[in-house]
Parts: C-alpha cells; sequence; structure tokens
C-alpha cells in the first residue's frame, strides 16, 4: 500500500533551523500584534503632539530621520502601557521589557552577556530605561558605525571596567558559549586554545592583555572579530527585519 506524503529527507539540523525559524517569525508577529492593540489612532497623535520636540532631538542625535525616531518612540509608548497598573513610573519601560524587546524583535538570545551589554547602553541605576536611552540603543544596534561597534563591544567584553580583557576575563566570556555547544566537560581545554589563538591575533603590544588600542585596531583591519568573544549586537538578518517594520527606505550598515 502506497503512502502519498512526501517524507521529509531533510539533515536533523536542518529541520531544527527551520522550525527555530518558524518560531522566531511566529513570536515577532505576536509581539507587534500586541503591541498594535494597546493603544488607538486618537491616542497615538496625542503621543506624538506631546513628543514632538523631542523627537526633532533624537533625530540629531542618533541615526534615525524624524519619521524613524516617531516610529520607534510609539513602540516604547506601547511597551511602557503594559505597566499601567505596576508601581513603574508612568510611561517608562522596564529593562526586563527591555530585554524581551531584543529577544523578540532582534534575535539578542545570548542571556550570558546581557547584564553586560545592559550596563554599556545605560551606566544609570534603577529598573527604567529612559526615551533617549532607548533611541540611542536602538541607533547603534541598527545603524551605528564601525567605531560606535567597537566602543560598545569592548565596554561588554571589559567586565572588570580597567580599559583591558585579560586572560581571565576571555575565559570567562568563551567558556560561557562553549560550555552550550560541546558540554562542561571538553569547553575547558578548548577555550584555553581559543585563548591563546585570540591571543595572538588582538594582543598587538604582547603583553598578554587586549586594551582598547589593541581591540581597535585589530577590528578596525579585520571586522569580523567584532564580536569575538559573543553576541552584543543583532545579526544583519534581524536588524533588516525589524527595520522594515519602521522604516520605509530599509538600509543596513556594517
Amino acid at each position: 500500500m502506497s503512502n502519498n506524503k512526501a517524507s521529509d529527507t531533510r539533515p536533523v539540523e536542518e529541520k531544527q533551523d527551520g522550525e527555530q525559524n518558524s518560531k522566531t517569525k511566529r513570536a515577532k508577529a505576536a509581539f507587534g500584534l500586541h503591541l498594535d492593540l494597546l493603544m488607538d489612532s486618537m491616542e497615538e497623535t496625542r503621543f506624538r503632539k506631546k513628543h514632538m520636540e523631542l523627537v526633532e532631538t533624537l533625530a540629531d542625535e542618533s541615526h534615525f530621520t524624524s519619521g524613524e525616531v516617531d516610529g520607534l518612540l510609539l513602540i516604547y509608548y506601547k511597551m511602557s502601557k503594559e505597566n499601567i497598573h505596576t508601581r513603574i513610573k508612568d510611561g517608562m519601560v522596564t529593562k526586563e521589557q527591555f530585554r524581551d524587546f531584543l529577544h523578540s524583535a532582534l534575535d539578542m538570545t545570548d542571556d550570558s552577556l546581557m547584564d553586560r551589554i545592559f550596563l554599556s547602553l545605560d551606566r544609570m541605576p534603577g529598573k527604567t530605561i529612559t526615551m533617549e536611552t532607548y533611541i540611542h540603543a536602538l541607533s547603534l544596534f541598527l545603524r551605528g558605525t564601525l567605531e560606535e561597534k567597537i566602543n560598545h563591544c569592548f565596554n561588554v567584553y571589559d567586565s572588570m571596567g580597567d580599559g583591558v580583557i585579560a586572560r581571565d576575563s576571555m575565559f570567562y566570556l568563551l567558556r560561557n558559549s562553549l560550555v552550550s555547544l560541546s558540554g562542561e566537560d571538553d569547553a575547558e581545554e578548548s577555550v584555553k586554545d581559543m585563548i591563546e589563538v585570540i591571543t595572538k591575533k588582538l594582543d598587538i603590544d604582547r603583553d598578554g592583555k587586549i586594551s582598547f588600542a589593541d581591540y581597535k585596531q585589530t577590528v578596525l583591519k579585520n571586522p569580523m572579530l567584532l564580536e569575538v568573544f559573543g553576541q552584543c549586537l543583532p545579526d544583519r538578518k534581524s536588524i533588516y527585519t525589524f527595520s522594515a517594520t519602521f522604516s520605509p527606505n530599509t538600509s543596513l550598515k556594517m
């Protein structure tokens, strides 16, 4: 008896990637729909009038046009409306909400680095982020220059805040990613080998540490090494997909 259903002969990894992409697309669609339901057209108009001056200021300070800033601030405001029945200050988005936003909208899923990423973006204490910080962060993520991204990534990797990435910091950064890929037993030796290779490439003055000058000089010559210690920025596909939701003229910059 013949079976009319065609069997799926794709490799397991390909099937899993496809399933993950479908889940990501569904999550993004649900996220956008959820935000759209939080605001009516009259409220949207009032919000735009209230923040006209801020929109122009942030357009001057970022890589966005005033129309793009306007669209991004509407997303911020819709997220803030979820806090209407909480103790969060009216009109503010929490850092936890912004983390969820980066996960859903820009596929930034490396939780081991997310706290450091937030510290690089906003050194102010507290549970919320301002509209200004939100726009500046997205300007970096979506349209940032290579130099802006170099400064951001180094700040994330410089866990001690002393201007260098020492070997113990390298070990911590690389070990987190390798444990998830190869398991606890194999990770430590693999990390030690990777540190030797990376140090030879980045430690220009051969002092056993990677200074900001070392890192910047190396990445300017080879931008592929920008995120050598872990994901600090969204990938190009996620940037393009999200940019299309608020900008009619989506452009990618590296």
